[in-house]
């Protein structure tokens, strides 16, 4: 290390002693640290337990795991994924993975004019890339 270097450590000594002076502001803000520890730490473990409730979901060898298997593949929300189940448990109740394969199921709820049409389009936009 060059002697420049060391010079200018020296003239910043007292900058640093001054920031661990003022160590007690962790000690005032304690309340705010720990609660954002909390709550980061509670969606954290929501978030892998609902990882894991769909990996355990789409693992299982019935048609019902078809289907969460290809919701993990698409990467779909949670919400993406109750749309499809609704649209699947009235057209294709046995195997909800047609949802997946025949593009007719979105369109007849995005053609039915509920409050829902517009996201059954969006679906379908997604998962069918029209």
């Amino acid at each position: 290390m060059s002697y420049d270097f060391f010079l200018t450590l020296a003239g910043h000594t007292d900058d640093v002693s001054r920031a661990f002076r003022n160590r007690g502001v962790l000690q005032e803000n304690w309340l705010l640290i720990t609660a954002t520890i909390v709550i980061s730490s509670i969606w954290l473990g929501l978030y892998l337990w609902e990882n894991l409730q769909i990996q355990r979901k789409a693992s299982a060898d019935t048609p019902q795991g078809l289907f969460y298997d290809l919701c993990k593949t698409h990467r779909l929300s949670r919400t993406d994924i109750s749309y499809l189940l609704k649209a699947s448990e009235e057209h294709a109740h046995e195997q909800p993975a047609l949802v997946f394969i025949d593009l007719g199921i979105l369109h007849l709820h995005a053609s039915d004019g509920g409050t829902d049409a517009r996201y059954y389009e969006e679906l379908s936009k997604k998962l069918f890339q029209r």
